[in-house]
């Protein structure tokens, strides 16, 4: 089957992750919090990752390993959604004891003056001080909650209807602190619902490459412009064939009523009777009815105002007779 533009995009983004240390944790972060849940209670709370692919549990999972002394466990699963369809998703589960660690680290939870923990349902703040921790939020997002459509042959060869962008989550107000931080990035989002989910998206083309770039998915941008301007391409030539073909109806509707007008004058026993000048011309559109003003002009060896002037006066003379 073939690879959709969103399927591809997430390939390459397991090719551009960040590396520093504080880009890490900003990336797990989001991860974290868009895909993530404890399992368990008090100490033997544990982190539970749920991600797409195989490729992106494993990386995951070494970046974990980057920033803590951790193993943490990949497993696979088979589930059935209410759609009916089985699917296989991959969970990243940390070791029990670091799970609060965590949480606190990436500021998915904040502590009141009573020493409680609450989660924080925005993103975090002091791990996002700096772009490039910013952009690697993003990714993390991008990651296990975002999709881009772009008007390719997708899914079984059915074209998407134009280009897309979208980050799904469940909550208002972390849609909204996303909505902050991609305008901190420079990039024009809307929100809207698609049943309990909160979608940020963008359906401008020029936005979309600004996303990719933004992302470090520069093959992708590449890609996603040239299938722009194939498509301008495209649509060009396609404007280009329907005038062309109104041009051809408006000649062959002028020179039908033309060909009517000189049968007119034949039928009534006018014909014969017409100008030497008007016979060439009437002879001429019969001879060559798909020739244009100007091909015709040029048959005759007149303007294509004298032209003009003499198609006008045969269908005249027609019309007179009643």
């Amino acid at each position: 089957m073939a690879t959709t533009f969103k399927e591809a995009t997430k390939r390459e983004l397991l090719t551009a992750l960040p590396d520093r240390p504080c880009c890490e944790r900003a990336f797990l972060s989001a991860v974290a919090k868009a895909a993530g849940s404890i399992e368990g209670t008090g100490r033997r709370q544990t982190l539970c990752v749920r991600l797409d692919s195989l490729d992106a549990a494993e990386a995951v999972a070494r970046m974990f390993k980057d920033l803590y002394p951790v193993e943490p466990c990949v497993a696979e699963h088979v589930v059935q959604p209410d759609t009916g369809a089985e699917r296989i998703i991959y969970t990243v589960s940390l070791q029990q004891g670091f799970a609060r660690q965590v949480l606190e680290d990436f500021e998915l939870v904040c502590v009141n003056g009573e020493g409680l923990y609450s989660f924080n349902r925005r993103i975090p703040q002091q791990l996002l001080r700096k772009e490039c921790c910013m952009r690697a939020y993003f990714q993390g997002l991008y990651l296990v909650c975002g999709s881009m459509y772009a008007p390719a042959q997708n899914d079984g060869g059915k074209p998407s209807q134009g280009y897309h962008f979208e980050l799904q989550v469940a909550d208002d107000e972390f849609a909204d602190s996303i909505m902050e931080l991609l305008s901190d990035l420079r990039i024009n989002t809307k929100i809207s619902e698609r049943g309990s989910l909160k979608l940020v998206y963008a359906k401008d083309r020029d936005e979309l490459v600004h996303i990719l770039c933004t992302l470090s998915l520069a093959d992708s941008a590449l890609k996603l412009r040239d299938i722009i301007n194939e498509r301008d391409t495209a649509n060009l030539l396609n404007r280009a064939v329907i005038c062309e073909t109104a041009n051809m109806d408006k000649i062959f509707a002028a020179a039908s009523r033309l060909v009517l007008a000189i049968a007119k004058l034949k039928d009534r026993g006018e014909y014969d009777a017409l100008p030497v000048s008007l016979k060439e011309t009437a002879e001429a559109r019969t001879k060559y009815p798909e020739a244009s003003m100007q091909e015709l002009a040029d048959v005759l060896q007149v303007t294509k105002s004298c032209l003009h002037h003499r198609l006008k006066k045969i269908e005249t003379l027609a019309d007179s007779l009643g």
